[in-house]
């Protein structure tokens, strides 16, 4: 560069510099989509609220071991508006005197306290019982918007994939037997729907396993 100009060398320091700056800006977008892709699976214990139950996790399965009314795990960080939760959903332990009990996935849910149906939010489960999907609205009380008998039937030990979207007032849950089989769909819109919440994980008298969580906006 001795022999150039002063404006030249200028221009070649500027130059420099601007491919520096882009490559910076281009390694800090990756990083920045992996942390967002990192921070869209749940496969540990990390960023979630326990809302009573015995919660766990091991080589990304969630698990709540407790026979509770209503057992709720929380992602603190899923407040949204217009976005779905998904995961495979594994029953690993029904009882006989409530084999009613299902479970599921919140989607929009606010104020979650310990209780029954203690929140205001929505919820989709599978329930062995009569082999169905539910959709329902929790205020505090329960609102059961609707039930679709499944296509392919609830087995315990296997893993079914249930998904819940929310856009708008129009609420979507599929369930799909993870060995593969056909799907159950449910469309619902909800005139007076909730707006915004975070989402979560549901038990009601059973024993399950969740893996494959997933959190993202429409």
């Amino acid at each position: 560069m001795r022999n150039l100009s002063r404006t030249a060398r200028v221009l070649i320091v500027a130059a420099t510099l601007a491919t520096v700056f882009v490559a910076a800006g281009s390694i800090g977008v990756i990083l920045l989509r992996r942390a967002g892709a990192a921070h869209n699976h749940y496969e540990t214990m990390a960023g979630w609220k326990p809302i009573s139950g015995r919660w766990s996790s091991f080589s990304g399965t969630i698990t709540n071991a407790n026979y509770g009314r209503g057992d709720m795990l929380i992602a603190t960080h899923s407040q949204g508006t217009n976005y779905r939760i998904s995961a495979d959903i594994r029953f690993d332990l029904l009882f006989a005197d409530t084999h009613y009990g299902d479970a599921g996935l919140v989607i929009r849910a606010t104020d979650p306290e310990p209780g029954v149906d203690s929140y205001q939010g929505y919820y989709a489960g599978l329930r062995p019982d009569d082999q169905a999907v539910v959709l329902g609205r929790a205020s505090f009380d329960w609102h059961e918007l609707r039930v679709a008998r499944l296509a392919s039937p609830i087995v315990t030990g296997s893993w079914y994939h249930l998904e819940v979207a929310a856009d708008g007032c129009h609420l979507t849950v599929t369930a799909t037997p993870e060995a593969g089989g056909p799907s159950t769909r449910i469309d619902y819109e909800d005139d007076h729907c909730l707006e915004s919440g975070v989402a979560g994980l549901r038990s009601f008298y059973a024993q399950a396993s969740w893996r494959k969580v997933q959190i993202a906006r429409n």
